[in-house]
């Protein structure tokens, strides 16, 4: 071998005359992991994918849309009215689409939000897409039937529950008491009227019952004034999430609310009545939320290139700091110094020692 370096064109440094640094062994040690992570990053990205959401402007055209809506109010349902009205004057009577069943008025145990407005939390993909199980309302049901004239249960309440279809405008959803409002045979007596009300579902689109909306869950009642009107202001923005072929196309909402007490208003502006009212209007825009994996070939591009940048990157920040510390304070500071008595030359050597 020693033959052969002989003839090597660019003859390296010989051993004993290099000083090995275990500074720079550590760097070297400190890179290499920091190599491994960033390629076990890149690796769970590649089988894991990233969430994109972009928006666009929303150019479907859809003449109807659907309202699933799950409800108690504390007013008999003989006595209730549904209508929907939308921008261009165009009333449809709803109560005979709906389920409307006598009922005696309670909250439910675990509702969640009472006389407030419930936190809104966007869920993520996974969970919309675990719980986007398509469902239907049950038939109507007569609750009296379940029970004995003689027990005295007090049926002041109505369930309303059942999905309907309305025109795509801006519009509102009516709950008022008959003669109230609208026109009709029947004149609700006033100590009959009380809107306290629950809300277990209300959504818009394609009726997903386990997928939580702001309004789910939500209860409003007030003792004192008990013809208090509730008005909900709701923004649809059409969305979609996507994942390895799975598409659920839905809808969500942001809403504000606020009420007052129809006994209580002034003459002068317009004639309000007690009732419960939610009112949609639809943005322009649309979200898109997609699960997006790399190919394999932009995965190993992407790979080499990040793993590249990262060697030479460190290669050139160990010479950097390697000068800093040689000029400010001398070569023994120096990474690359290291003092060993083995790496000496034979000049170097004590010729009386042996």
């Amino acid at each position: 071998m020693a033959g052969l370096r002989s003839f090597d064109a660019f003859p390296k440094t010989d051993e004993t005359h290099v000083r090995k640094s275990s500074k720079g062994g550590i760097s070297s040690l400190v890179t290499y992991l920091f190599l491994l992570f960033i390629a076990w990053t890149e690796f769970g990205s590649f089988f894991g994918g990233y969430i994109d959401e972009h928006y666009e402007v929303d150019d479907q055209m859809r003449e109807t849309f659907q309202i699933n809506m799950d409800m108690y109010i504390k007013t008999p349902c003989k006595y209730l009215d549904v209508n929907i009205r939308d921008k261009t004057m165009d009333r449809k009577l709803v109560s005979k689409e709906l389920n409307l069943e006598d009922m005696p008025f309670f909250i439910p145990y675990g509702t969640s939000v009472v006389n407030e407005m419930k936190e809104i939390v966007t869920p993520d993909l996974d969970s919309v897409l675990g719980n986007a199980i398509p469902a239907q309302f049950r038939q109507k049901m007569d609750a009296k039937d379940m029970f004995e004239e003689e027990e005295g249960i007090n049926f002041n309440g109505c369930h309303v529950f059942g999905s309907i279809l309305a025109n795509r405008v801006a519009g509102e959803l009516q709950i008022t008491a008959k003669g109230y409002g609208y026109a009709d045979f029947i004149r609700t007596p006033p100590e009959e009227m009380d809107f306290a009300h629950v809300i277990n579902e209300f959504s818009y689109g394609e009726f997903y019952p386990y997928i939580n909306n702001p309004l789910d869950g939500t209860a409003k009642f007030n003792i004192e004034q008990p013809r208090t009107s509730y008005v909900y202001d709701t923004a649809v923005v059409p969305t979609v999430y996507e994942k390895l072929g799975a598409k659920v196309d839905t809808n969500q909402y942001a809403v504000s609310e606020y009420h007052y007490n129809a006994e209580m208003q002034q003459m002068k502006g317009p004639v309000r009545f007690p009732g419960i009212f939610l009112r949609y209007d639809f943005e322009p825009l649309s979200i898109h939320i997609n699960d997006v994996r790399l190919s394999f070939l932009q995965f190993v591009v992407r790979l080499v290139a990040i793993l590249s940048f990262v060697v030479y990157t460190a290669s050139w920040a160990f010479r950097l700091l390697d000068l800093a510390l040689l000029n400010c304070f001398g070569p023994r500071w120096s990474l690359r110094y290291q003092s060993d008595s083995k790496s000496q030359g034979i000049l170097d050597k004590d010729p009386f020692t042996k």
